[in-house]
């Protein structure tokens, strides 16, 4: 208990950190901007290379993909549902920040230092279907309600497959079932690069938290993280209590949930709609909330 104390005071002072050495001035969205590119194209990929090359996977965990898919059905129903009398913009808004869950840049940094790499694997499981439908469905859905022109399969798969991460999951999962490891050398490597992804991603969150409203704002930002975090609370009662997998893997998928909206989410929403500050806020104030709950979850899960 100590220890993940520990462990989650060293991850919110990084990101307060990151957050007041912007402020002054010291470092600025462009730095923000590298910070990501790093942590998607070199470290998260590493991480995941690492925790799969040390596992050993069971068919039965493939479900976990499922539920990163359900899980975004859920919230995209209800999130489009209340909001099903607004504009199209709001409604728009509504489906690509209600759903996605940030777990690459956020919830990974926590499970890898607390949990291991077989939490890990769990959280890439769910996060591949969480990706597919952040940069599929929910995005070909969200630009056809905006009115703009709905992205063809060519678009959607070409943001897949140039997205490193994506890659990572499919090949390790592949040779994992494969029983296929890599060379000792490499693994020692991914280890090593992987190390740094939970300071960098702490850092990268730091630099992007901003917290700018419109009081206008709030009655459907409240509204939809109420559904949002309330949600997770059923999700993870449901893991809890009617799954049968192993206490770390639960703790995976309960963390999962309580993961912030996607950062892509506001890019989608600033790409089709004009309520991008609105999507920015809400992000900002999830990554708040998220921090919160995980402050509360992660010692009491270890």
């Amino acid at each position: 208990m100590v220890q993940s104390l520990s462990q989650v005071g060293l991850f919110l002072f990084l990101i307060l950190l990151g957050n007041r050495l912007k402020h002054i001035g010291m470092f600025h969205d462009k730095e923000a901007k590298t910070l990501s590119k790093i942590a998607l194209n070199i470290t998260l990929p590493a991480a995941i290379v690492a925790s799969f090359n040390t596992f050993s996977m069971d068919y039965s965990l493939l479900i976990l993909i499922l539920y990163g898919i359900v899980a975004n059905l859920v919230l995209m129903g209800f999130s489009y549902f209340i909001n099903r009398k607004e504009s199209n913009a709001i409604r728009t808004y509504a489906l690509f920040n209600g759903s996605t869950y940030n777990v690459g840049n956020f919830s990974f940094p926590f499970v890898q230092a607390l949990f291991g790499s077989s939490a890990l694997v769990a959280s890439s499981l769910f996060d591949l279907g969480n990706a597919l439908m952040t940069t599929g469905f929910i995005y070909s859905l969200g630009s056809s309600i905006a009115g703009g022109q709905r992205p063809s399969i060519k678009d959607l798969s070409k943001k897949l497959f140039t997205s490193v991460p994506f890659i990572a999951y499919l090949v390790m999962i592949t040779l994992s079932f494969a029983s296929i490891r890599l060379p000792a050398f490499l693994q020692e490597w991914m280890v090593a690069i992987g190390k740094a992804n939970p300071i960098i991603a702490m850092l990268m969150i730091g630099f992007m938290l901003e917290i700018r409203f419109e009081r206008s704002w709030m009655h459907h930002t409240v509204r939809l993280l109420s559904i949002r975090y309330g949600m997770a609370i059923l999700f993870s009662y449901y893991f809890y209590s009617f799954t049968a997998f192993s206490p770390v893997i639960k703790t995976a998928l309960i963390l999962a949930v309580f993961a912030p909206v996607s950062s892509i989410s506001v890019a989608y929403t600033e790409q089709v709609t004009d309520q991008s500050r609105l999507a920015s806020f809400t992000s900002s104030l999830s990554v708040i909330i998220s921090i919160a709950c995980y402050a509360f979850i992660a010692p009491l899960l270890a």
